[in-house]
């Protein structure tokens, strides 16, 4: 028997002097049935939300809401934006949206979703508008966060990571490798500190930086730099990075094996590895068959290839 608990409370209307302007607070907690393999999705406007894994057998939530302005438009957002908790086959859905825009003129709102989660779960959280904080051992799970303005703050373990971002920044640090880490920005900064053993990140504007790697490196930047740390690396595995506009460094275990070309425009080029000078642009390196293989190439600025 599934066991449920939603507890609500909505503030009372304050109406001011004036008659026209209202201060709604919302509070609401829910609990679901922790199933392993399900998926937590959380889908929200602007609000903050911050997850947290920790051992237990139930998905508890916690929403909170301040909108303040105009009497109607602030009751009509605070309607659309009433938390919804359903679910729906494999997932476990927490739904805080706008049906469409208001004048934020008339009306501020501010908005919090807290979970606690047990891992061995997944977790999707897709924001229009807000930043998330995930902390703690997530097990065998797969993370996505999707926002088209917000950044994300990871500090802990899980199997994947994945991120999109049109405007924000990622901040990983993860106690135990991943098995694969993602990042696509149009404007923001992505790091990553405690490894991936695949690892593919892309940025028009915004520095990448990457630690830890243990395998496939792939990484775009159109305006920032990118470093890429290896811990270790099978041989044939593919590394690839471009900039546009930037620098590249990138470090390998000292004996590593590597093949490929290093290309510039205009900058430097650095190489600790064996390497043939093919002009000033390239530089090219035959370390075998089953060498490593880079192609690393930038438009404006520097190239480095070092040793750990």
């Amino acid at each position: 028997m599934r066991a449920r608990l939603t507890i609500a409370a909505i503030a009372a209307l304050c109406l001011f002097a004036t008659g026209a302007s209202a201060e709604i607070e919302v509070h609401e907690k829910h609990r679901f049935d922790a199933r392993p393999g399900a998926t937590v999705v959380i889908d929200v406007s602007f609000h903050s939300v911050e997850v947290t894994a920790q051992p237990g057998s139930s998905v508890d939530v916690t929403v909170d809401l301040t909108i303040k302005g105009d009497g109607t438009s602030a009751k009509n957002l605070a309607n659309d934006l009433r938390p919804v908790f359903k679910e729906d086959g494999d997932k476990l859905i927490i739904r805080s949206v706008r049906k469409k825009g208001w004048n934020w003129k008339s009306v501020k709102a501010k908005g919090k979703i807290v979970v606690q989660m047990p891992p061995g779960m997944n977790l999707t959280i897709d924001s229009s508008s807000g930043s998330a904080r995930i902390n703690g051992d997530f097990a065998d799970s797969k993370v996505v966060f999707d926002a088209s303005s917000g950044s994300l703050t990871v500090d802990g373990a899980m199997r994947e990571l994945h991120s999109d971002l049109s405007s924000g920044s990622v901040r990983a640090t993860v106690s135990r490798p991943l098995e694969v880490f993602t990042s696509d920005a149009s404007s923001g900064s992505a790091r990553l500190t405690g490894g991936a053993r695949v690892a593919h990140v892309e940025s028009s504007s915004g520095s990448i930086n990457v630690s830890g790697l243990l395998g496939e490196g792939k990484f775009s930047a159109s305006s920032g730099s990118i470093k890429a740390q290896w811990d270790a690396i099978p041989p044939q595995t593919t590394v690839r990075a471009g900039a546009s506009s930037g620098s590249v460094t990138l470090w390998f275990p000292q004996g590593t094996k590597i093949s490929g070309s290093l290309d510039v425009s205009s900058g430097g080029l650095h190489s600790d590895f064996p390497a043939l000078v093919r002009g000033k642009d390239r530089l090219e390196l035959d370390g075998g068959p089953d060498a490593v293989n880079i192609e690393v190439d930038t438009s404006s600025g520097s190239i480095k290839l070092l040793t750990n």
